[in-house]
C-alpha cells in the first residue's frame, strides 16, 4: 500500500480513469448496453389519414469521441426501413433512412472500487437524419421522420432504465494492479482498510511540506477574483456587515469607476435617488435574517449617461458554525429586456386586439409534435372548452364535415409538399351538432432542409355570409327568371295561320334586342317550317339606321330558313325617316297593316293550294281516262 497518504479510495479511483476509461471500452460497452435492434408497429396519422408504420431498425459501429470534462460523445448509427400502409391506398410507401444516435456517457467514480457509466438523457435534437431523397415528399417524409425520432428515443431511453445495473465498470483489479497489490487477498485487506479515511498524503505540497490556512485563504481569493473578472455579469462579494469587498471588472466598466470607489458603501452613490432607501431596506432585512437578497433599483450607466434597471440577487455564505462569513451576489441589466418585454407584450395586445376586432381565431400547428393551439375565439366558434379540447390535429379534423375533408387535405398538401397558397372553406361542427362554414388561411415554417415543422393561421365563421349569399343567389335566379319572362312578353311570336307567324314589335330595337327577336324568330320558323314571318312595326315610334339595319338582317336570316319576310306597320313618321336617311328597302315585302300582311300571306299559302289540287285532279283525270285501241288490242 501507499506509505504516505491522505487520498481517498474515490479520489484514487477518479484518478486512473483515464487509464481505464478508453475509446474501445465506452464502444464496447455502449454497443452492448445501448442496442436498439427490433422491428416495431405504430400508427401513424398524416393529414387525418390513418396509416400503419412498420420500422425495422439496424444499428451500426459506434463511433466515440472523447469530449471535455471526461466525458464521451457515442455516435451510433441506424440503417432504418419504414413501411407506411395507408387505408385506401393500394401500395404500401417505403422510405429508407439513416439516423444516427448521439449519447454523451459520463464515467463517475462509485464506492467501493468501480466507475459508473452516466448516460445524459437523449434529446429529441441528438437524433439527426441523413439528407433526403431528390424527389422525395418533403412534408411525408418529415412527418415520418418525427414517428422514428420518437419511437428510437423510446427504445434507447427504456434500454438506458432497464441497463443501470449493467453500466458499471469494476476498478479492483486496475486499481489492485496500479497500488502494487500482487493478490486478492491483499485487495480484501485495502477494501477493509479504514474506508474513506484519508490515506497518507492528504494536503501535502508537492515539496512535502502542509498548506497553512493563510495560504489557501489567498490562494482562494485570488481564483476568486480570477473567476469573477473572467464572468461578463456584473459580480461582488460583501463582508458580514454588508459592505462591498470585492467588484469584477464588469462592474468597474460599468459604471466607470475604480474599485475602490465603489468598494464598502460607495455603490450607493450609482442608485437612483428615488431608490436608495428601499434598496437600503431590504440589504438591511437580510444582512439581519440571514435570508436570500433579491431586489430591483435602477443604477446610472456611465456609458449614456442614464439610469437602467437591475435585478440583483445574494446568497449568504456560512461556516460550518452557521455564521455568515461572505455574501455572494450577481447584479444583472435589465432594462433592454423589460422593453423587449414591453414590447412583446404591446405587439400581442394590438394583434390579439385586431384577431377580436376583425372576428378571426388564431391557431398554431406544431407539426412534428402534432399539438394544434386554438384561440379563444375559435374555441368559442365550435362552442368548445378550453379543457375539453384535445390540441392534436385528429381532434380539429374529426370536426371537419365528412364531404369537406378531402379538400381540406388537398389544400394542406399542396402547402406543405409545393407551397401552395393555403386558402379553404369547410363547415366545422359545433357543440350543438350543426355545422358552421368558416374560411381559413396559414402558413406553414419549413426548415433547412426543406420540412415544414410548424403552421399558423387564422379561421372566420363565415356562416353568416354564405346564408346571405345564398339569399342573394336566390333572389338572382328569381330576378334571371322574371328577366326571360319579360324577355318571352317582349319578343311574343304568334301563329296567326298555318305556316304564318307573325312577331309585334314594340319600342325600341337595340342591338340586344334584336339579337334576342332574331334567335326566338329563327327558332320558331325552324320548328314550325312556316312559310311566312311577319314582322309588325306598329309599335315601333321611331326608327334610326341601326333599327332599319336590324331589321334588314332579320329579313335576311329568315329567308336563309326558306320563309318569305313581311314587314308591316310602318307609321308615316317612320316611313319618312327611312327616305330622308337614303335606306334601300325595295327587296322587302312592305304592307300597311296587318291585315294586309296576312292577306298577302293567305293568298300565297291559297295559290300554292289551289296549284297543287289541279295538278292533282289533271293527274287524277289521265289516270281514269280509258286506253287507246292499239293498247286494248295489244
Amino acid at each position: 500500500m501507499v506509505d504516505n497518504g491522505g487520498l481517498t479510495l474515490e479520489e484514487l479511483g477518479r484518478s486512473i480513469v483515464d487509464l481505464v476509461m478508453t475509446e474501445d471500452l465506452i464502444r464496447r460497452r455502449a454497443a452492448a448496453l445501448l442496442a436498439v435492434a427490433r422491428r416495431e408497429e405504430r400508427e401513424l396519422k398524416v393529414l387525418g389519414k390513418v396509416s400503419r408504420l412498420s420500422l425495422d431498425v439496424q444499428p451500426g459501429e459506434a463511433a466515440v469521441t472523447r469530449g471535455t470534462s471526461g466525458a464521451f460523445d457515442v455516435a451510433i448509427p441506424h440503417a432504418l426501413t419504414v413501411r407506411v400502409e395507408t387505408a385506401g391506398e393500394a401500395e404500401a410507401a417505403v422510405h429508407r433512412l439513416g439516423a444516427t444516435v448521439t449519447l454523451r456517457i459520463t464515467p463517475r467514480p462509485c464506492a467501493p472500487l468501480g466507475i459508473f457509466l452516466d448516460v445524459a438523457e437523449p434529446a429529441a435534437e441528438s437524433i439527426l437524419f441523413a439528407e433526403p431523397p431528390a424527389g422525395s415528399s418533403d412534408f411525408l417524409r418529415g412527418r415520418i421522420e418525427e414517428e422514428v425520432r420518437r419511437e428510437l428515443l423510446r427504445l434507447v431511453r427504456a434500454r438506458i432504465a432497464d441497463s443501470h445495473a449493467e453500466r458499471t465498470v469494476d476498478l479492483e483489479g486496475p486499481l489492485a494492479r496500479a497500488l502494487g497489490v500482487a493478490g486478492a487477498g491483499d485487495a480484501e485487506r485495502a477494501r477493509d482498510a479504514p474506508p474513506p479515511s484519508r490515506l497518507r498524503g492528504a494536503g501535502v505540497q508537492a515539496g512535502g511540506a502542509a498548506a497553512q490556512p493563510g495560504a489557501l485563504a489567498s490562494e482562494l481569493d485570488a481564483q476568486l477574483r480570477t473567476l469573477g473578472d473572467a464572468m461578463p455579469l456584473q459580480v461582488w462579494t460583501a463582508r458580514p456587515d454588508g459592505k462591498l469587498d470585492f467588484v469584477n471588472r464588469a462592474v468597474v466598466d460599468y459604471f466607470d469607476r475604480t474599485e475602490a470607489q465603489i468598494l464598502g458603501e460607495g455603490w450607493l452613490a450609482m442608485l437612483h435617488p428615488d431608490d436608495v432607501e428601499k434598496t437600503i431596506a431590504a440589504w438591511t432585512r437580510s444582512l439581519e435574517t440571514g435570508e436570500p437578497y433579491y431586489t430591483e433599483f435602477r443604477l446610472w450607466r456611465a456609458s449614456d449617461q442614464t439610469y437602467r434597471e437591475h435585478v440583483v440577487r445574494a446568497l449568504p455564505q456560512r461556516d460550518r458554525a452557521g455564521n455568515i462569513v461572505r455574501w455572494l451576489g450577481g447584479t444583472t441589466d435589465v432594462a433592454d429586456a423589460r422593453k423587449a418585454e414591453a414590447a412583446l407584450r404591446r405587439s400581442e395586445a394590438r394583434y390579439r386586439l385586431f384577431a377580436e376586432a376583425s372576428n378571426e381565431g388564431i391557431w398554431f400547428w406544431n407539426i412534428r409534435e402534432d399539438t394544434v393551439e386554438w384561440s379563444d375565439r375559435l374555441l368559442e366558434l365550435v362552442g368548445v372548452r378550453r379543457e375539453a379540447w384535445g390540441g392534436t390535429f385528429m381532434t380539429f379534423f374529426e370536426r371537419v364535415h365528412p364531404d369537406d375533408r378531402s379538400a381540406l387535405q388537398a389544400a394542406l398538401k399542396a402547402h406543405l409538399e409545393e407551397r401552395r397558397p393555403f386558402r379553404v372553406e369547410y363547415r366545422l361542427r359545433h357543440e350543438d351538432g350543426a355545422y358552421r362554414d368558416v374560411f381559413t388561411r396559414g402558413m406553414a415554417d419549413w426548415d433547412d432542409k426543406g420540412v415544414p415543422f410548424q403552421m399558423a393561421g387564422g379561421a372566420t365563421d363565415i356562416t353568416e355570409r354564405k346564408r346571405h349569399e345564398a339569399m342573394l343567389q336566390e333572389r338572382l335566379e328569381i330576378i334571371e327568371q322574371q328577366q326571360e319572362a319579360i324577355r318571352a312578353l317582349s319578343t311574343p311570336i304568334i301563329e296567326v295561320w298555318n305556316g304564318v307567324l307573325t312577331m309585334p314589335v314594340l319600342g325600341v330595337l337595340d342591338e340586344q334586342r334584336s339579337q334576342q327577336m332574331m334567335e326566338v324568330l329563327l327558332e320558331a320558323v325552324a320548328r314550325t317550317r312556316c312559310r311566312h314571318a311577319i314582322i309588325d312595326l306598329t309599335g315601333v315610334s321611331a326608327v334610326d339606321a341601326a333599327t332599319a339595319d336590324h331589321v334588314l338582317r332579320l329579313i335576311d336570316a329568315v329567308a336563309m330558313l326558306g320563309a318569305q319576310g313581311v314587314v308591316v306597320g310602318i307609321r308615316p313618321e317612320v316611313a319618312q325617316t327611312v327616305v330622308s336617311l337614303g335606306l334601300d328597302l325595295s327587296n322587302i315585302k312592305t304592307l300597311s297593316n296587318l291585315r294586309e300582311g296576312l292577306r298577302f300571306a293567305m293568298q300565297s299559302s291559297g295559290m300554292s293550294v289551289r296549284r297543287r289540287r289541279r295538278r292533282r285532279a289533271r293527274r287524277e283525270e289521265a289516270d281514269d281516262a280509258p286506253a287507246p285501241p292499239s293498247e286494248r288490242d295489244g
